[in-house]
């Protein structure tokens, strides 16, 4: 995956796949990510004898756990299998992927290279193994019960799913990340930084920004050193309009998620917009009455505003407890 020509191959793959993200920012995500599993990965015991502790005479053993059934998200085709799978076989484990089926295709791929790869070094290609297209939750759902492990990223509904299977399962479900702006931010490198990270792949990653909560001390300035960093704020007109569309039957939108701020600014009928990096939107409540405080996979940025820091810690924590 990270090798320069199979990172634009996959990454291109993904997005025609998907139409989630963007080339450019895939290609950095599957080098970057590959490689600092990898280094996380290397010189580290997994299998055997792991720790000592002479003093209380323990010896920890670590063992495989068998077959892992990995579930993958649409967002990550090629990234999340490849990691999935190194992280597997470095327990001595085998490894099926249940993925997305708008990804498939990608993900197939790149199980092909990976299962030459193994075969190169002399080991089994079946160590690692793909559902068989067409993708169903029939047959995810029947891999998640005859595994010996369920590594999951996706939807709350699979990984929900996967921890009502019977089978032991880690999960990883909603990224909904709040950010507390206060006074002792850099503002300007602040807002660049947070432009940054929402923007990247058209905020498919975990840790994109889903709300920010700016400090009444520094909110006028933050605010406009976010539009100096792209950042475009919707007027309560506009606001109603992104929510009707962005959630136009209570889900989000499959045909607006991860899509360039063009798109969604066409979309959303705000014109001024149309050079914008990402939208923001003012908010004042979170739960389900208030859907801009919860994921939303796309280039919209929550902007709350709080007393002083106690009342942002307590708004992120708010945030936190509803959507993840």
């Amino acid at each position: 995956l990270y090798e320069p020509n199979r990172a634009r191959e996959l990454a291109e793959l993904a997005v025609a796949d998907t139409g989630l993200g963007n080339v450019a920012d895939k290609i950095v995500k599957k080098q970057r990510k590959t490689f600092g599993t990898l280094r996380d990965l290397l010189r580290v015991r997994s299998v055997g004898v792991i720790e000592e502790d002479a003093a209380r005479g323990l010896i920890k053993f670590a063992k495989p756990v068998g077959v892992v059934g990995a579930v993958t998200p649409s967002t990550n085709p090629g990234a999340t299998p490849v990691n999935k799978s190194m992280m597997a076989i470095k327990g001595r484990n085998a490894i099926i992927i249940a993925p997305s089926p708008a990804g498939w295709t990608t993900t197939a791929r790149v199980v092909d290279y990976m299962r030459a790869e193994l075969a190169r070094i002399g080991l089994l290609e079946d160590l690692v193994q793909v559902l068989p297209a067409p993708i169903t939750k029939g047959l995810t759902q029947a891999l998640m019960e005859q595994v010996d492990l369920i590594v999951v990223t996706g939807s709350q509904d699979n990984v929900r799913r996967a921890y009502a299977s019977g089978t032991p399962a880690i999960g990883v479900g909603a990224g909904n990340v709040p950010v507390i702006v206060d006074a002792t931010a850099e503002l300007d490198r602040a807002a660049k930084l947070i432009a940054a990270s929402k923007t990247f792949d058209n905020a498919t990653s975990c840790s994109s920004e889903n709300a920010l909560v700016i400090l009444d001390a520094v909110y006028d300035r933050a605010i406009e050193a976010l539009r100096q960093a792209g950042g475009t704020m919707a007027n309560a007109r506009q606001k109603a309009v992104i929510q009707d569309r962005l959630w136009p039957d209570g889900k989000l939108s499959r045909t607006l998620i991860a899509r360039d701020a063009a798109v969604l600014a066409r979309a959303f009928g705000m014109d001024a917009a149309e050079g914008c990096r990402f939208i923001m939107v003012e908010e004042q409540g979170v739960g389900p009455g208030f859907p801009f405080s919860g994921e939303k996979l796309s280039l919209v940025l929550t902007i709350y505003r709080a007393a002083d820091f106690d009342a942002a810690v307590r708004r992120v924590s708010e945030i936190l407890a509803w959507q993840g």
